[in-house]
């Protein structure tokens, strides 16, 4: 019996065992590109973000994993964390508690799986594996729920900001990563988004800085 063939888009900053792993298995293809958000795109619009145990608990010490939680889940229908190590170790001061928390505001606010591996092999197998089951169907682009709503949401929310169509809503989003992200954003920070130029960021900066 043959092997499936399976196709995965892989960030060009991944490397290592992992890839060695994933190019040793049959039928699997590799296609590197330098992606915006995430490390591995699967069928059915799967992303996949690699972390070590360290580097996730660091990203809820400094508060940067929920921009990036957002900006996977507004981008790509489902989202899972891949977390290699121990994160129970002791590190960085960090609570049991905490670590708890993030996890629940992980799967219950932003609709994310996390798997834990011990190791880049099966790191690899893990992500070989989701890919087999999201090819045959078990997950799907056309996921009923959360995450097209709140994107559809999203964009709708910011087409009504002056001078802001549907394809600047799109570039605002893609840019920015959520529109909470879009609205707490000065005139120059705006400005940097395809499609907006400086006296259309200053319109909206002036709305949103507005006050009665």
């Amino acid at each position: 019996m043959n092997a499936p063939e399976l196709h995965i888009r892989v960030d060009t900053r991944e490397k290592g065992r992992i890839i060695k792993r994933l190019e040793g298995l049959t039928g699997v293809t590799l296609d590197f590109t330098e992606m915006d958000v995430g490390d591995y795109l699967l069928p059915g619009d799967v992303i996949v973000e690699r972390k070590s145990a360290t580097d996730l608990i660091l990203s809820v010490v400094d508060r940067s994993l929920w921009d990036k939680v957002a900006k996977l889940g507004s981008q790509h229908s489902r989202v899972v964390y891949i977390v290699e190590g121990d994160l129970y170790a002791a590190r960085f001061h960090q609570q049991a508690l905490d670590i708890h928390r993030a996890l629940a505001a992980m799967v219950v606010g932003h609709d994310v799986s996390i798997l834990p591996s011990p190791d880049a092999d099966n790191s690899g197998m893990l992500i070989y594996l989701l890919g087999l089951a999201s090819a045959q169907g078990g997950a799907t682009a056309e996921r009923p729920g959360k995450p097209t709503i709140r994107r559809d949401a999203q964009l709708y929310l910011l087409g009504a900001l002056p001078g802001v169509d549907p394809d600047r809503a799109e570039a605002l989003l893609r840019h920015f990563g959520s529109a909470r992200q879009v609205l707490a954003a000065d005139a120059d920070a705006l400005a940097a988004v395809e499609g907006i130029d400086a006296e259309r960021a200053a319109r909206i900066a002036e709305v949103l800085e507005y006050s009665a």
